[in-house]
């Protein structure tokens, strides 16, 4: 073929030695106490960050294997927003514990490739069913429980606080956490369209400080006047968004018109132009149209003409703001002036000018509407452009998150088959500080050692199969993957022993800088659980505690999710136990990371291609075929 391959087979250590370089770098800037790294590029740009995805990409990595990582990482994080140093702790953490099991192995790979299949199907088989049971009765909703289909307001501050934190210096996190949630509130909706127009809905400045970050009413048109006439600042004003010149073609720059040589040609045919640019004019008048939104930049012959007229033009509106204009005000662009109606015309409360640092926007309101709310948009300062747009990261990310959060329910090929209705609800929220690891920890380790009864079957009781191993879901799932491994994993202890120990690398990050912490935490969740009837007794191995670890809880009197069953609350190593995180998310990073680790250890071998050699044969060729 003409170039050289250099192929390696591939090792279970190398994929556990390339993951972990990642790990210790994130590792860095992980939890509360998390600091930011500064990247420098030869061009003396500077970036400081605690975004994990920001990180991994600013690496700029070489390796295969970290290039598959952090492509998986960032197609989560775009995705639910959240979890991506979590997501490489997971995934080194499980690589270890695959090792230890497969160590002795005469086939380690092939081991391997099978415990990564048991562990993604458990994931899409049980996991969630694990999480409904044993861990979303321990936390909260963000649904009000005094207003059904409302938003708890102060959980929600709580949660977009604690996700925050982990984005950016708390300072800021309070700042905009605050504008976020007055965001959220102003409008009458779930964060989904929030989030599907944030790019109109805020603007960054920058050059001042975040505390001059602020809410304003209505929308924030990134575009200037383009006439000189003012529009007064209080309604109503009719507007007409177009998306097209509305002049004749031959007004148009660039038009070459062929004419003949007696001059009433011309004065014919610029009589013939006037008047169409007065009809126009006239139907602008007639529909009391005296703002005009256009995503094209308009002749000066038409600005002039409708300056006459008393209309304001704004040209070269972006996309994402027209398309914001046209939902709130009901009104759908136009191209053709000729089919202009009525249909077409929207009514603003206002329309003012707005300046923001160095630029000129307009700013204009709607009427409030009951599906939606006063509309508000967001401004995010920041000293520099980097601090800024790490600002405006964060807020995208949040969205995400709560749109995760809100998601619909999760129902696993378990629960479809037996017709359950105990799935996992939308909305559910548990304490920061490994409250959620430590929880399923402890459940995982229950089902290895056999003190629980099968999560699957756990509220069916009217069926004759009760023994954890031997459910006909186990057989159904082992016969449909025969071929890609031999042991299912419900029939595999292993399988959960080593999901429960990696999860335990999460909360021992996150109490790094004080151990102490992480066994007051631990002992409080285990308590908690004791007290509430979800388990009689803790497993052997929960060694990590101390002996009198119960009298180190932390007490706690947080509103239960309708189950009867108090919030379990643990400090964070920052002090602070206010923070709560989305459970939805949660599950979701786990099955990305399982996905990832399959797909690691599905790849058997690495080539290498020489860029230089096939470059300089390819010239050659490319010569030889010149001459």
């Amino acid at each position: 073929m003409g170039m050289r391959l250099q192929p390696r087979c591939l090792q279970l250590d190398s994929v556990l030695q390339t993951v972990s370089v990642l790990e210790a770098v994130i590792r860095r800037s992980f939890g509360p106490d998390g600091g930011q790294v500064l990247f420098t590029r030869d061009t003396g740009q500077t970036l400081l960050t605690r975004h994990g995805t920001r990180i991994l990409t600013a690496l700029r990595v070489e390796h295969p294997l970290a290039r598959m990582v952090v492509e998986c990482v960032r197609r989560h994080s775009s995705v639910t927003g959240d979890g991506s140093k979590t997501f490489v702790l997971l995934l080194a953490s499980l690589l270890r514990e695959i090792q230890k099991h497969t160590r002795k192995a005469r086939q380690e790979g092939a081991g391997a490739k099978r415990l990564a299949e048991a562990l993604l199907a458990f994931g899409l088989d049980e996991l969630s069913d694990v999480i409904t049971v044993a861990v979303a009765p321990h936390g909260s909703s963000l649904s009000d429980p005094h207003t059904p289909g409302q938003t708890d307001t102060h959980t929600l501050c709580r949660l977009l606080s604690a996700f925050l934190h982990t984005r950016i210096s708390p300072t800021h996190a309070e700042i905009i956490s605050q504008l976020t949630c007055e965001l959220l509130s102003h409008w009458s909706c779930h964060g989904d369209f929030i989030n599907e127009h944030f790019p109109a809905l805020h603007t960054a400045v920058s050059g001042f400080p975040i505390g001059c970050s602020r809410l304003l009413e209505g929308q924030v048109i990134h575009a200037d006047f383009s006439t000189p006439l003012p529009l007064r600042d209080h309604g109503p004003i009719r507007a007409l968004a177009v998306t097209e010149p509305l002049e004749p073609s031959l007004l148009i720059g660039g038009t070459v018109l062929e004419l003949g040589r007696a001059n009433r040609e011309i004065e014919s045919v610029c009589v013939r132009l006037g008047r169409r640019l007065d009809s126009v004019c006239v139907i602008l008048q007639h529909l009391g149209v005296s703002l005009l939104l256009s995503s094209v930049r308009q002749s000066e012959a038409f600005l002039a003409a409708v300056g006459r007229y008393g209309v304001c033009v704004l040209e070269c509106v972006c996309e994402d703001d027209l398309t914001l204009f046209s939902v709130l005000s009901g009104a759908q662009p136009v191209s053709d002036w000729a089919v202009i109606g009525q249909e077409h015309v929207a009514t603003v409360t206002f329309c003012r000018p707005l300046v923001l640092g160095a630029h000129r926007f307009v700013n204009v309101g709607f009427p409030k509407a009951e599906d939606r709310g006063r509309p508000h948009s967001l401004v995010v300062c920041g000293l520099t452009e980097g601090q800024t747009e790490q600002s405006v990261c964060a807020v995208r990310d949040a969205l995400h998150m709560l749109h995760t959060t809100w998601g619909p329910k999760h129902r696993t090929r378990a629960t479809e088959r037996t017709a359950r209705t105990d799935v996992m609800e939308p909305c559910c929220v548990i304490s920061v500080g490994g409250t959620f690891e430590f929880l399923l920890h402890h459940t995982l380790l229950q089902r290895k050692h056999g003190h629980t009864h099968s999560v699957t079957h756990r509220h069916t009781h009217t069926l004759s199969h009760t023994d954890t191993h031997t459910p006909s879901h186990t057989d159904t799932h082992t016969q449909s993957n025969a071929d890609t491994h031999t042991l299912s994993h419900l029939d595999n202890p292993a399988v959960s022993g080593m999901l429960a120990e990696a999860l335990l690398s999460v909360p021992r990050q996150i109490y790094s800088h004080n151990p102490r912490h992480y066994l007051e935490a631990h002992a409080h969740t285990l308590s908690c659980m004791r007290n509430h009837g979800i388990s009689t007794e803790p497993p052997e191995i929960s060694a990590v505690l101390a002996a009198d670890g119960s009298n180190m809880v932390q007490a706690d009197t947080g509103s239960g999710s309708g189950s009867g069953v108090k919030e379990v609350t643990v400090w964070s190593s920052s002090g602070s136990s206010s923070g709560v995180e989305s459970v939805s998310c949660k599950y979701q990073l786990i099955l990305a990371v399982l996905q990832c680790l399959r797909s690691l250890l599905s790849v058997d071998t690495v080539l290498h291609v020489n860029t230089s050699h096939t470059l300089s044969h390819a010239c050659q060729r490319e010569e030889e075929e010149d001459d």
